[in-house]
Order: structure tokens, then C-alpha cells, then sequence
């Protein structure tokens, strides 16, 4: 009986405000450690940053289905996305059963048969820029970045790598198709070749195109093809926290002095 009660007035205390706090990382706003270089010297490993999750529309909660449509990235927005090539359930999928139905994805909760216990599975997020949008044309040429055939100098890309890898000799039709099926990824030559001579390729309709400002180390969509609408998350507003100490989330509670404290609260575009 006791217990019974205790777990009652816990309910009818803090209930409510779970309640809340999922609403609000799911429809408003959800916080975001960054935990790879891709995006340097712009966003850094251990930058922490609140992303507005509806500026893009309203998604169903641990789902890519889109409940609200307000607008469409453009380009030379930083966004934030679940990253396409993940699998939306954990696999072995006949090891997994899913807590919630399908139906009503509350939490991406599931129970681990072989193990017999909880398994939180979530896909990836990624932070790249959208450099361009559908029906643009996208080349890569010398590490150079061009967009319908204009040089795009306007974003503070880096290179870091001073090795330039030569070109596939690919006809354009099956470029195409090779890039739009993820194909490239598949390939280390041929991954390696398209980071500094890519495309032409045409981004098509309902995706965009998305890249790493460090353009030599950043898994974007040069290698995975691209990034469909639907994956987006959000675009990311201020950093809040940031530490030399991450990705280890113990050495940055265990280390105060690798605070970057000059990074605080700056805003990102």
C-alpha cells in the first residue's frame, strides 16, 4: 500500500512536468552535443547548442513523419537531421521487440530479447550546412564548391588536407544514380575521389544538399547522396555550453577548466 501511494504522489507531482519537458524536446526546442569535427571552425567538438525543432514544421515525436509544414531550409542554413543511412529500428531487428506500438512513438524504447532488458535506440544526428536546395546543380572542383555553376566562397569552409584525390570517370546518367543511391559510401577509392572532385549531380525534389564546413573530414552528402526533408530536425540557435574535455561526458563534469567559456552564448548562422 505504501509503495502504491509513493508512486502515486510521485506521478501526481512530477508527472506533469515530464509531460512538459517531452512536449517541448519534442515539438520546441532539444539540446545537442556536437561530438565530431565536421562542422570546424564554425561549431567545434563540445559545443552544446539548443535547436529549434520547429522552424523546419512539426514532426511526430521519434519519427520522420511531418505533422506541420512551415518552411524549407535554405541555402546556407546549419541544420540539424537524423542521418539517413541509419535504420529507423535497431538490428538485428528479430532481436528487438518495440515497447510502444507504432503508432504512438513515445520513446524509442525496445527490449532486448537475447540480453532480456531495455534498449534505448535512436538514429544519429548529424549537423552539416545546406548549401544548396532542390533542382540546384552541385560540383565539386579542386576542393572547390560550385552551385548552378557559381563559385560558392560565401561559407567558411576549411581544408585541412592538402592531398587532392583524383576524379571518377563516370558518365553523368549513372553519376547520378550512383550518387542518389548511396553508392559512394559503399567504396573507400571511390569515397576518397568524390571529396575533392564531385558531381555534376542535380539535388532533386524534397531534398537538399548538405556539407561539412571542414570540407576534408565531414560525412555529408557528397558520399551519402541526398538529404531528404523529411529527415530534418532543426536548426541549431545558440551554443550554451562548450568543453575541450568532450565527447566524454565524465571528463567534462570532472574537468571545469576546459571551458571554453568565450563560445557561450554565441549564436550560430
Amino acid at each position: 500500500m505504501k509503495f502504491g501511494k509513493a508512486v502515486k504522489n510521485f506521478v501526481a507531482s512530477w508527472g506533469p512536468v515530464i509531460l512538459v519537458v517531452l512536449l517541448l524536446r519534442s515539438f520546441v526546442v532539444e539540446a545537442f552535443m556536437v561530438p565530431t569535427g565536421s562542422m570546424e571552425d564554425t561549431i567545434l567538438i563540445g559545443d552544446f547548442m539548443l535547436v529549434n525543432k520547429f522552424v523546419y514544421g512539426i514532426k511526430l515525436p521519434f519519427s520522420t513523419k511531418t505533422l506541420v509544414n512551415f518552411k524549407l531550409p535554405k541555402r546556407g542554413d546549419i541544420v540539424v537531421f537524423r542521418y539517413p543511412l541509419d535504420p529507423d529500428t535497431p538490428e538485428p531487428a528479430e532481436n528487438f521487440v518495440r515497447f510502444f506500438p507504432r503508432w504512438l512513438p513515445l520513446l524509442p524504447l525496445y527490449w532486448n530479447k537475447p540480453a532480456h532488458f531495455f534498449h534505448w535506440y535512436s538514429p544519429r544526428s548529424f549537423i552539416k550546412r545546406c548549401v544548396a536546395v532542390a533542382g540546384d546543380t552541385v560540383e565539386v572542383r579542386e576542393k572547390k564548391l560550385y552551385v548552378n555553376g557559381q563559385l560558392q566562397n560565401q561559407y567558411p569552409a576549411v581544408h585541412k588536407d592538402m592531398r587532392m584525390f583524383r576524379e571518377l570517370n563516370t558518365p553523368f546518367a549513372k553519376y547520378q544514380e550512383l550518387w542518389e543511391n548511396a553508392k559512394f559510401i559503399d567504396n573507400p577509392e571511390v569515397g576518397a575521389a568524390v571529396r575533392d572532385y564531385f558531381g555534376p549531380v542535380v539535388v532533386p525534389q524534397g531534398c537538399i544538399f548538405a556539407m561539412g564546413d571542414n570540407r576534408d573530414n565531414s560525412s555529408d552528402s557528397r558520399f551519402w547522396g541526398p538529404l531528404n526533408l523529411k529527415y530534418l530536425k532543426g536548426k541549431p540557435l545558440v551554443i550554451y555550453f562548450s568543453s575541450d574535455a568532450a565527447p566524454n561526458i565524465a571528463r567534462i563534469i570532472l574537468s571545469p577548466t576546459q571551458i571554453r567559456w568565450d563560445r557561450i552564448g554565441r549564436l550560430l548562422r
